[in-house]
């Protein structure tokens, strides 16, 4: 049995609602540990991309007609359930389409933050500029990861908690921009912040193991990168899980919304269990974005790193 944790952890867990995150988090109340159900009634085989009858998979191909550069805040209904998201074309990234697939970027916000906010503040969006990549910023459920019910989770979808409707929004979200956009199958990328960050965790130790309503769940990321976060949830064997892909762990020493020591546990776990991951401790940050020139890492090292992490 697992078990969705939070600790005490408070609800500014995550948050990066100015155009820069306090040290301190902001926010108020505390997020208390519930249990989650894990199971599921569904037999649904997962949406795996169905390859054509030559060599070439479809997922390889443009779609016939590229679709435009800009900003876009939508909504998209995830059984049946509206979540919202803002996805980021730079004229870079369509211009690039015209040669071949671009690179994708998932950035997860964190407690009581949106997607919209989460991309702009951390200089996301010149990041994708510079690199012609697509920029995802989903939002969660009432702006939390992983809801639970005391959160304000009314199970609509007939699970425990929002996670399985936060797993399949990332494959929604993906088959519905592969319908505009020619995208790289084998350069699609998670970044998350605090709370944003354990779903980013989760999104890479569920894989192969973990049901949602079109079946087993199969992670599309070819890296992940952990920006002040923590495992999201026990019991997982993290050796067991099949496709470990590279994992960049990044934790202030001086956090004190998710204390240094969960990140260092996260990286410890990973470590012994085999996965290929890399812990940066950066020494007097707080709870903050920390991909920044000031503390020794940028957004541009944080995309190098992730281009040099293509799925082989």
């Amino acid at each position: 049995m697992t078990r969705l944790m939070w600790t005490a952890l408070s609800a500014g867990l995550l948050c990066l609602v100015a155009a820069s995150c306090t040290d301190d988090g902001g926010g108020a109340g505390a997020d208390s540990g519930t249990d989650t159900d894990t199971d599921t009634d569904t037999d649904t085989d997962s949406d795996a991309d169905a390859g054509t009858d030559s060599e070439t998979d479809s997922e390889d191909l443009p779609p016939d007609e590229i679709g435009p550069a800009g900003m876009f805040t939508e909504v998209i209904e995830v059984d049946g359930i509206e979540r919202g998201y803002t996805l980021y074309v730079p004229e870079s990234a369509v211009d690039a389409m015209a040669d071949g697939p671009v690179p994708v970027l998932f950035a997860l916000h964190g407690a009581g933050d949106t997607g919209s906010n989460f991309t702009s503040a951390t200089g996301l969006e010149d990041t994708a500029d510079a690199n012609a990549f697509v920029l995802f910023g989903p939002w969660a459920l009432d702006a939390v990861w992983f809801e639970q019910p005391d959160e304000g989770w009314l199970g609509d979808d007939g699970y425990g908690s929002s996670l399985q409707n936060d797993l399949q929004l990332v494959l929604d979200l993906i088959a519905m921009a592969s319908e505009s956009y020619w995208l790289d199958h084998d350069m699609f990328y998670a970044v998350g912040h605090s709370r944003g960050a354990g779903f980013t965790g989760l999104t890479a130790i569920l894989t192969g193991g973990y049901e949602i309503s079109s079946g087993v769940w199969e992670s599309p990321f070819a890296a992940y990168c952990v920006n002040a976060g923590f495992q999201a949830m026990s019991g997982v064997d993290l050796a067991a899980v099949e496709s470990k892909r590279p994992v960049w762990i990044i934790h202030g020493t001086a956090d004190s919304v998710v204390p240094y020591s969960m990140g260092n546990s996260f990286y410890e776990d990973l470590d012994a269990a085999g996965w290929d991951v890399t812990f940066t401790p950066v020494s007097g940050a707080g709870h903050t974005w920390l991909f920044q020139s000031a503390l020794g890492q940028t957004n541009q090292d944080l995309w190098d790193w992730f281009a040099a992490n293509a799925i082989p």
